[in-house]
């Protein structure tokens, strides 16, 4: 299994921790975002792989999935408040 799959829950784990702090809730999609090109980065760095190409693959990688972990969120707060 690819450590690069934990970013996603990670990175929800993270900005619910990082909502205790006073920040402004429209920053957390970005930090969301920042944390996982920052967790791609970091799993790029521990592969060993000699190209690159590949710190930029993995980079991108983590945005995406630091983009879906805060759109995860999004939606399932949306559904919530319907209720």
């Amino acid at each position: 299994m690819d450590w690069n799959l934990f970013i996603i829950p990670l990175t929800l784990i993270t900005v619910q921790l990082l909502k205790t702090l006073p920040i402004a809730s429209k920053w957390l999609p970005w930090l969301a975002v920042g944390i996982g090109g920052l967790l791609g980065l970091v799993w790029a760095v521990v592969q060993p792989e000699p190209s690159g190409m590949v710190y930029l693959e993995y980079i991108v990688q983590g945005v995406v999935y630091g983009a879906s972990a805060s759109g995860i969120y999004d939606a399932g707060a949306s559904i919530t408040k319907e209720e």
